[in-house]
């Protein structure tokens, strides 16, 4: 049997890989013994030979190829389609690829020949983002609120196996059959309340206040945030700053934006209110002294939390 795991949705393309295996007819005592995994640059004389082991002890073998496809040559492409068919019925070959195949790979075109199983597991887009939160909910057995949804899925983003942990803790967190509400991904999901602090702080930042700003970054200490966290995440934010701006001063939407950058539209309406309060010369410089900070706390020329007291000087000064 053949069957092709192909895209960006790495959660839901691992739980399908772990359902198929289950479901193969594998003796859970001879698993091992019966699943090889190959990665990366194998050629297809050593994938039919996997292939072709007979099962041992028992009436299935599963052999895994990850990233085979997307990795090889084209003529090694072609080479691997021609050989498909030589896939004794024993053998379960499973392709697991973490990028999206070209509809023309050769091995997509063989796949209709051999009656394969092709699964497509696209990520879901920044708009699309807070429906597969409530789905991702209901698939537990649990309700969200639209709003706790949006909330997760703007702070969060594209990580789905970070927002399936966080669904799973807040499923635990609410009594057996409430619904999950915004309150409580404020109280529970750490990301959240880091996030708002880091843009209240580049608002102040913005606002050349730096009491404020000194204020917002010793609140994330306060609670335990690592000094090197917090700086990625002023990284982070100076980064959409200077990208957002840069869009916006070509007079591009914020929908077209918010599809370049893949970001949820309500993340890029926020933004541009706050990019307009530094010019695109200034976040330039920004993103210098960022640079100069990233590079003194790793030759430890200064301990990363001096090294935030210091930046929260030098930005209100642009």
């Amino acid at each position: 049997m053949l069957i092709i795991l192909h895209g960006e949705n790495a959660l839901q393309r691992r739980e399908a890989l772990n359902a198929i295996v289950e479901q193969s007819g594998l003796m859970p005592d001879l698993r091992d013994m019966n699943t090889e995994v190959l990665e990366g640059a194998v050629s297809p004389g050593q994938l039919l030979g996997a292939c072709s082991i007979m099962p041992f002890l028992g009436e299935v073998r599963v052999v895994i190829a990850r990233d085979v496809l997307a990795k090889a040559r084209s003529e090694v492409a072609k080479e691997i389609a021609d050989l498909l068919a030589d896939v004794p019925p024993t053998t379960y070959l499973i392709f697991d690829e973490d990028k999206t195949l070209p509809k023309r790979h050769p091995v997509l075109t063989a796949a209709g020949k051999v009656e394969a199983q092709v699964h497509h597991f696209e990520q879901p887009n920044a708009r699309d983002l807070p429906q597969w939160v409530r789905e991702r909910v209901a698939m537990y057995g649990g309700e969200i609120e639209p709003r706790a949804a949006a909330i997760l899925a703007q702070n969060i983003g594209a990580n789905l196996l970070l927002l399936d942990q966080e669904i799973r803790k807040l499923l635990l967190y609410v009594e057996e059959g409430a619904m999950i509400r915004a309150e409580d991904v404020q109280v529970m999901v750490p990301y959240v309340q880091s996030a708002d602090v880091i843009f209240q702080m580049v608002d102040a930042l913005g606002q050349r206040d730096p009491r404020r700003a000194a204020t917002d970054l010793h609140r994330l200490l306060d609670v335990g945030e690592h000094p090197l966290g917090i700086f990625g995440m002023i990284v982070r934010q100076f980064r959409l700053l200077m990208q957002i701006r840069w869009m916006s001063e070509r007079h591009q939407t914020q929908q077209q934006i918010a599809s370049r950058l893949k970001t949820h539209p309500f993340v890029v309406r926020k933004v541009m209110g706050q990019a307009e309060r530094f010019t695109l010369e200034q976040l330039r410089e920004a993103y210098r002294i960022l640079m100069e900070a990233d590079l003194s706390i790793k030759r430890g020329e200064i301990p990363a939390e001096t090294a935030l007291d210091v930046l929260i000087a030098e930005l209100t000064r642009l």
